[in-house]
C-alpha cells in the first residue's frame, strides 16, 4: 500500500522489519535520498474472528445518502 498526500508531498509505505533491517514493500518507489520517520506498530496477537464479524456487516447498508439521513433525523427533533 502506498499513499501520497499531494499538498504535503509525503509517501506512506508498508514495510516489515527483519532482524533490525527495514524492508519496504515497494523499494522502487523510494527516493534515492531523503529523510524518513519510522513508526513501529505493535505486533497484534489478537486476530479478529471474521466468521462472527461478517454476519454483522451484512446488516449495514451502503446505499444510504448520509446527508439526507441526517436531515431526516434532525427534522424529527425539530418536530418535537
Amino acid at each position: 500500500m502506498v499513499c501520497y498526500t499531494p499538498s504535503m508531498n509525503q509517501l506512506t509505505m508498508k514495510a516489515v522489519i527483519d532482524n533490525g533491517q527495514v524492508i519496504p514493500a515497494e523499494p522502487e518507489r523510494l527516493p534515492a535520498n531523503g529523510d524518513a520517520i519510522l513508526t513501529v506498530l505493535p505486533e497484534s496477537k489478537h486476530r479478529p474472528d471474521w466468521c462472527r464479524i461478517e454476519p454483522l456487516l451484512d446488516g449495514l447498508t451502503s446505499d444510504l445518502d448520509a446527508t439526507q439521513w441526517q436531515q431526516q433525523e434532525r427534522a424529527k427533533w425539530d418536530e418535537r
